[in-house]
């Protein structure tokens, strides 16, 4: 194995190796065994770097522990503190530093320092390798054991099954490696979750693993979500329609189960949506609180928390939600749910039972109290009070509350809200507790954070991502570029392309997947802003547009994230172009069909092409873009997947024109194509000496694919 690999893995896989050194030749006698003890790798700055690595394990004793140079000029020292999570600190040259293989951090006397989770190694381990299934049900899980002592896996003692009791058989198992397989057969369409137990051959219980199986007709990962964002309470109700709420921060009578009947009808499957992504469904308080603006508001958004395990009978049910899980699942959906781990509500219990994790500060925004400066210690309001994440048994907490999503409904992702707001250690901890439990081979869990960040700050953006980081982030400085360019007609359309390229740039090989979109919930809708009336008070609502060209711009907008990498977020009632000015405007009711003029139909339209296209075609969901114009009035792209040997998945391409106001048509080379499909008007194009020519079309959309590419 290289020094990269070990680098790449940090402390499990470094200690997984130094385990795996201690064995004897014996198979039967040394199993495979778990990971023990601590081992920090560093490559310092010079040769001549006085390097020594301290800890809570002997009470920060100084001078600390000098790490031994190897070969590779990488100093190296071991450990074996008791399990649990340990603080220590790498310091060179008298300058504490973390280390950059661990996720997580806290501080020790004004230091930030690294926190390690020490397993407790007199415990058995089952890692899940990997899962498999056929679109008929057939199931294969694949998993190791790993021994604590020594001792081998008892083949007798492997059981997996279901929260409902589901089984699956034990095909084989191997105690000398460790290697065990199970498999079930005939299982219906969704999402089974597997807790597996098994024991050594002296009785002691391995600590249970969890293996998610997706039964569906094709491999799935975050790359191929199409995002559906839903506030329940201004959605629908089992009733319908909802009327307009006596105030814009009032309830407007929304629930889970008005929403499960927009997915029943086959309105998502129409828009391509495969993910939903759900307002809060905490407990939240009755009554109405005094905004910082002196008005009103209730808590019908769901993000005043009073109970961080209870939900919200006025959105649903625990047996509701199981019901829709079950529902959802069965369809191929995945529900993202929002999380709010910055904050509670002061009727929260832990402010009377904890009231240290929550520290007096000023509210955000108000006076001396500048976001800047107080960003992770302001409380929103007054009756909002900041969790302190440096508190490390808050931290465990709020932590535990957040993966009960997990635990309890079968959760496949979250969103999490006010990123910024926490240290960024707060967020590392919950994606660490996610994807130690859930994420294997097969299954990750797709983690978004909200970084409300402005024009530009692509760099704010990275800070919160990489492999111990979120799995993606909103990314806002495309919003900004998309509205710029397309709703107030400012710059050229090769600012949408060099958008995407910065943003690209500067999170290259964090591995995220970002979540792209034209607007959402704290922002003023892209019609509106297309219109010209997104100012002024945000409680008197701006007119539903009538002037077609409005449409247009929301159609080229909507095109452009449902055909760039990432992952498009639809905003519910964007679709038709919903007017709104900022909070609380934006989140207005969805309207009834029958009050959708000519316009707002034709833009469902245009997203239901576009979006199905994009569900059915490999190119959209996983190629690269290839930049083919890029000028003042065009956007031409396309998208390429190349051929998969090890899956025997074939090439794709998709080619993709958007525009604003060009004069001229334009040649697009299609080379190895002899004929595409444009999704949006239905015509197949032949090309002419390996190219097509696109209109010059205002606001157009255009994307062609290969036949057998298309939606059938």
């Amino acid at each position: 194995m290289s020094r990269s690999a070990l680098l790449v893995g940090g402390l499990a896989v470094a200690t997984a190796l130094v385990g795996a050194q201690a064995c004897s030749d014996d198979p039967v006698a040394n199993p495979p065994a778990r990971a023990c003890g601590l081992v920090v790798w560093r490559k310092a700055a010079s040769e001549a770097a006085h390097v020594e690595i301290v800890g809570d394990w002997d009470g920060w004793k100084r001078p600390g522990v000098t790490p031994e140079l190897d070969a590779d000029g990488f100093r190296v020292a071991s450990f074996e503190p008791s399990p649990g999570e340990h603080a220590y600190a790498i310091v060179e040259d008298g300058v504490w530093l973390t280390d950059e293989n661990q996720p997580l951090t806290t501080t020790y006397e004004g230091h930030e320092v690294s926190l390690a989770s020490v397993p407790d190694c007199s415990v058995p381990l089952v890692r899940v390798d990997d899962v498999s299934a056929t679109s008929s049900g057939d199931v294969a899980i694949r998993a190791t054991f790993l021994a604590a002592g020594a001792r081998p896996l008892d083949p007798a003692s492997i059981r997996a099954q279901t929260a409902d009791g589901v089984a699956l058989a034990v095909r084989s198992s191997d105690p000398s490696h460790g290697s065990l397989v199970l498999e079930g057969k005939g299982l219906s369409r969704g999402k089974w979750v597997f807790a597996i137990d098994a024991r050594d051959d002296r009785g002691a219980s391995a600590e249970e693993a969890v293996a998610t199986v997706w039964v569906e007709g094709a491999t799935w990962d975050p790359r191929d979500a199409i995002v559906y964002q839903v506030v329940l309470d201004r959605f629908r109700n089992e009733r319908g329609s909802l009327a307009t709420p006596a105030t814009p921060a009032s309830r407007a009578g929304g629930n889970l189960a008005g929403f499960r009947q927009a997915i029943e009808s086959g309105e998502l499957d129409a828009l391509g949506v495969n993910t939903v992504w759900l307002s809060p469904l905490y407990a939240n308080p009755s009554g109405e609180f005094l905004g910082v603006d002196g008005r009103s508001y209730t808590s019908y958004h769901g993000y005043w928390p009073i109970s961080s395990r209870s939900l919200d009978a006025r959105m649903t049910t625990e047996g509701e939600l199981d019901d829709f899980m079950r529902f959802a699942h069965g369809r191929g959906l995945r529900v993202l749910f929002d999380v709010v781990p910055n904050h509670v509500h002061q009727q929260h219990p832990w402010t009377s039972t904890h009231p240290d994790w929550f520290p007096q500060d000023c509210v955000c925004g108000q006076g001396s109290c500048d976001w800047g400066t107080h960003a992770q210690t302001c409380w929103f309001a007054p009756y909002l009070p900041d969790l302190d994440w440096t508190n490390l048994e808050a931290a465990r907490a709020q932590t535990a509350e957040v993966r009960w999503w997990f635990d309890r409904f079968g959760a496949d992702g979250l969103r999490i809200d006010a990123v910024p707001m926490m240290p960024r250690s707060g967020t590392r901890r919950i994606v660490k507790a996610v994807r130690d439990r859930y994420r294997h081979p097969g299954n990750e869990p797709y983690i978004l954070g909200e970084n409300f960040t402005g024009p530009g700050n692509y760099e704010v953006l990275r800070y919160d991502l990489g492999p111990f980081g979120l799995g993606g982030s909103f990314d806002f400085p495309f919003m900004w570029t998309l509205r710029s360019v397309l709703a107030t007609e400012q710059g050229s359309m090769s600012d949408v392309e060099a958008s995407y390229r910065a943003g690209e740039t500067a999170w290259a090989g964090s591995g995220a997947l970002m979540g792209r979109m034209i607007g959402n919930h704290d922002v003023a809708r892209f019609a509106s802003v297309s219109a010209g009336n997104e100012g002024g008070d945000t409680w008197a609502p701006a007119p539903q547009p009538l002037d077609p060209v409005v449409y247009a711009k929301q159609r080229v907008a909507l095109a452009t994230v449902l055909t760039i990498p990432g992952a498009p977020v639809l905003y519910y009632g964007d679709e038709v172009g919903l007017a709104g000015k900022s909070d609380p405007d934006c989140r207005r009711v969805m309207p009834a069909e029958s009050d959708l003029i000519d316009a707002q139909i034709a833009t469902r339209d245009l997203v239901r092409k576009v979006g199905r296209a994009r569900s059915c075609s490999r190119a959209l969901r996983r190629g690269t873009l290839r930049t083919i114009v890029a000028d003042a009035e065009r956007f031409v792209f396309a998208r390429e997947l190349a051929a998969d040997p090890k899956t025997g998945s074939p090439s794709d391409v998709a080619i993709v024109a958007l525009s604003r106001r060009p004069s001229l048509p334009v040649s697009v080379p299609v080379p190895n194509a002899s004929e595409l499909v444009d999704v949006v008007t239905g015509a197949r194009v032949t090309p002419s000496g390996q190219a097509i020519t696109i209109d010059a079309d205002a606001f157009g959309v255009h994307v062609f694919v290969p036949p057998e590419s298309a939606c059938p």
